[in-house]
Formats: C-alpha cells, structure tokens, sequence
C-alpha cells in the first residue's frame, strides 16, 4: 500500500524587500527537506502592482519544486497572509508555515518544525526567532539596542524550551515569524482568515492564535525550528524602541481588554518607575559608563509601554503598520 505523502505549503508574504526575500529564497533551497513530503511554496507579494517576480523566479529555476506567486493588492499583513491560508486551503495541503521576509531558516528548520508538529500532534505551533545584526555599520546605542534585543528573546527562549520539557506549553503564543499549522484543524474550527482590523496595528497573529486556542486546538513551542531575524538599523534606534512598544501596548489592550482602573494603576506605577530611573540616571551613568546602551533601551521600551497604556485610555490605537510608516518595513530605494 502506497503511503500517501504529507503536503506543506511553505508560506511567505513579502512587500518591498527584494534582497529579504532573496535571502530568505536561498535559505530555502539550502535547506534539508522532511523525508517524502510534498512540499510548494505559495509566496503573496503585497503591493499596488508585482514587483517581486525577478527574485521568485530566479528561486523557482534553482529549487525544482512548485512555487506558487500570489498578488494581494489590499495594503495590510492580515489580507496577505489571509491569501496564503486560503490557497493552502483550496489546494487541499496539510500544513502550513510562515517565515517572514527579512529572516532566514536553519538548515533543518523544516525537518524539526514537522517532527515536533506530527510527534506531539500539535495543531499550531511556532518557533524561535533569533535577531542577528545587518550587514550596517552600528553605533554604540544601535550595537547596545541589538545586545538588550537579544538577550531578552534570549531569555524568553529558554523559559519556553524549560515549558515544553515540562509539557506545559499549551499556552504559546503563536507568531508567524516562525509558525506552522494543521490546516485540517482550522478548517474544522472555521479558522481560515487572519482579522482585517489589524492591517495598521498588527497582532494578527495574536488574534489568530487566540481564536485557534479558544476552538481547543493544542498549540506548542518548537524549540529546534530556528529562524534569524536581520535588524536594520533604521529598527535599532531608541525612537523605534519606544514606538515598537507602545504600539504593541495599544494593540495587546484590544486583544485582551483591560479595565480602565487597571490601565490606570498600570501607567501610575510605570510613571513613577521612570520618574525615579531619571533621577537616578546621571549616578548610575557615572558608576556604570558602560552600561549606558542598556538603560537608555530600558528607558525607552518602559516610556513606550507606559505611553501605549496611556493613549488606550482615550481610544487609541496603534498604527504601526499604517502606510506614513512603510519607510520602517520596506527595504531603502525598494
């Protein structure tokens, strides 16, 4: 009897990166590919008019293996990634992973997500996104930022990897920088689009995941499936440090409402933190010179959640991802 062979669609979305999506490509063809899977790759380019055809093509020519190229011209993360999902769904595959594109994958990236995903029978899982430094000159409050970036996902790292030892990791949050899912299991529980109110604040991801756990699909981490990240310079900046987090406050309010009163002692005691850190600032800056980097980012991402938490009380919300900041995630002269 004839094994019928697993089929993953490989799944990126992409607007103005062209040399991201180029590394990340080469990254695919380089990479080891799970035993007698049936793997294509479905590509969405999200822009007015295609732009990214030279790349994928070049791309197609070398893997030998499906590649389907998609156009969404609605402007916005959900109605692309929503493109891929639904032709994932119509051409019938089992599984479906996000990479995005200013990453790269480890060479057995896809080999460990689909071992953990069918061994544990998990429904949606993600993995690590390790940040790696551009191909920039850095100044020392960019090398400072990238260190505290790091050292922080780092951390979280760990604390999922000791959670998945433990089988006690049900309650990752599923981000597709990094993510696969049994589309079997989406289509049962009618979780077949990403929310289109997260075009400009980003969080479709979140949403997605929440609506997947609230259907009782079993969500894990996959510690070995590794991805890296290039940070620009443009996103090692303390002024992008502080907007990045209060976007992300604003945007977590709306996805887990808080009342009123809470935001309230929230942005009080934060203030009050931040109050106290400037005071502090210039002894702790004479003592500890080189640890100027570290509490000029700590200040930052502490002032951008108190002010994310702050603007959500009079309705605010984030526009990360709205087109004034395209400069931000599209690649310079794209």
């Amino acid at each position: 009897m004839t094994e019928i062979a697993v089929r993953i669609a490989v799944g990126v979305i992409t607007r103005r990166r062209p040399e991201g999506l180029r590394r990340l490509l080469e990254s695919f063809a380089q990479m080891d590919r799970p035993a007698g899977a049936d793997i294509q790759f479905v590509i969405c380019e999200n822009d007015s008019e295609a732009r990214a055809g030279g790349v994928v093509e070049a791309f197609r020519a070398k893997i030998g293996l499906p590649v389907h190229l998609l156009l969404e011209t609605r402007k916005g993360i959900p109605f692309a990634r929503s493109c891929v999902l639904a032709e994932a769904l119509e051409k019938s595959f089992d599984f479906l992973t996000f990479i995005d594109d200013d990453e790269v994958v480890e060479r057995d990236w896809l080999v460990r997500m689909m071992e953990a995903v069918e061994t544990r029978g998990l429904d949606l899982a993600a993995g690590p996104v390790r940040f790696i430094a551009p191909d920039e000159p850095l100044t020392e409050v960019n090398r400072a930022i990238l260190q505290q970036l790091q050292a922080r996902f780092s951390k979280d790292e760990r604390a999922q990897a000791a959670k998945v030892a433990a089988g006690d990791d049900g309650d990752t949050e599923a981000y597709t920088g990094n993510w696969c899912l049994r589309l079997d299991t989406a289509r049962r529980l009618g979780v077949t689009k990403f929310d289109e109110w997260t075009a400009e604040s980003g969080g479709e991801d979140s949403a997605f995941c929440a609506a997947m756990q609230a259907g009782g699909a079993r969500i894990g981490w996959v510690p070995d499936a590794i991805a890296h990240e290039i940070q620009p310079v443009r996103r090692l900046t303390l002024s992008y440090v502080y907007r990045r987090n209060r976007d992300q406050e604003r945007t977590k309010v709306r996805l887990r409402p808080r009342s009123l009163r809470n935001r309230a002692s929230y942005v009080a005691k934060r203030s009050a933190e931040l109050v106290l850190i400037g005071i502090a600032a210039p002894v702790l800056l004479v003592l500890r010179p080189k640890d100027r980097g570290e509490l000029l980012f700590k200040v930052a991402r502490k002032a951008g959640k108190t002010a994310g938490m702050f603007g959500s009380m009079f309705g605010m919300k984030s526009r990360h991802y709205a087109s004034s900041q395209d400069l931000l995630h599209i690649e310079r002269g794209a």
